[in-house]
């Protein structure tokens, strides 16, 4: 998957969501739902396509293999999943301002997803969900310093671990709910 390609895929669509937003609501979706994740993302992400646009239909196309690639890796055992974020040649605010996006992607898919109290969420989730809240903001960063850099690639790596942790919270709250209610 790559930042630019998706990016102008959701021009195409006329979206008016940039790749790092679209695959933040992504993952929060994926991170608290299985079912109706894909038909909810699309929804938000992308306005209706009209029969006959083969340009938007190969969007789509390459949206289902943004969605496929992104729901293997979250479930991938060997903590594959990454950030759907500008490389690191891109300038620095630019990488910055895209992780704020992810951030604010991510918090309108839990959200979606049915996640309207995060404050109600168990153990550390809603100090994760306060820090994303706070990285919507990182463009406050003063990019001149060149420990940003290292920053970033340490706010990334929170934020992608984070993702993980939360999303196997949510499925061990989602089967101890149902083995309570099955007994």
């Amino acid at each position: 998957m790559d930042y630019e390609q998706i990016n102008e895929m959701l021009m195409r669509l006329h979206a008016g969501i940039e790749s790092a937003e679209c695959h933040g609501v992504l993952c929060g979706l994926l991170a608290v739902q299985d079912e109706n994740a894909q038909s909810q993302w699309l929804a938000h992400s992308v306005p209706e396509v009209e029969a006959g646009d083969l340009l938007a239909q190969e969007a789509l196309e390459t949206l289902q293999v943004v969605y496929t690639g992104t729901e293997e890796q979250m479930k991938s055992p060997d903590f594959s999943f990454h950030l759907l974020l500008p490389d690191d040649d891109s300038a620095l605010a630019v990488r910055i301002e895209a992780l704020g996006h992810w951030c604010q992607g991510f918090l309108m898919g839990i959200s979606l997803g049915g996640i309207v109290d995060p404050g109600k969420l168990p153990g550390e989730l809603p100090d994760f969900v306060n820090d994303l809240l706070e990285f919507t903001h990182v463009a406050d960063f003063d990019t001149d310093n060149s420990q940003d850099e290292n920053t970033l690639s340490d706010l990334i790596e929170y934020v992608r671990m984070g993702v993980l942790l939360f999303r196997e919270e949510i499925r061990d709250l989602k089967e101890a709910v149902d083995s309570n209610t099955l007994h």
